[in-house]
């Protein structure tokens, strides 16, 4: 009978298991903004001055801000980055907007 091992480095896997999506260990308490209506931001997300995402805020704490944006490629991500790296926006000032919005919460004039 053959006997099927996944070798698994106990160390890597640890630390993945810790790994939050860059948000530190010391968690304090998280607002969450409604569904549809969360502010625009522009956050830069990497080292360099042009490594920067117009983004949604979708939730936070005192030091984090967990972004929601969609990528070159057209893929949705989301990443903790600290809020001294972010900064609130308009929806027109956005290079990407939501699909899903409420039209309403962020044009309350032309309705």
């Amino acid at each position: 009978m053959l006997a099927f091992v996944n070798k698994v480095d106990v160390v890597t896997a640890r630390e993945y298991a810790r790994n939050d999506g860059g948000r530190p260990v010391k968690r304090g308490t998280v607002t969450r903004a409604p569904y549809r209506r969360e502010p625009y931001v522009r956050a830069r997300i990497g080292g360099g001055a042009n490594d920067t995402v117009d983004a949604k805020a979708i939730s936070w704490d005192r030091n984090t801000v967990q972004l929601k944006w969609v990528d070159d490629n057209g893929s949705m991500r989301t990443q903790w980055v600290p809020a001294s790296d972010v900064r609130r926006i308009t929806r027109d000032e956005s290079a990407w907007r939501d699909p899903y919005d409420d039209y309403g919460f962020y044009y309350p004039d032309e309705q």
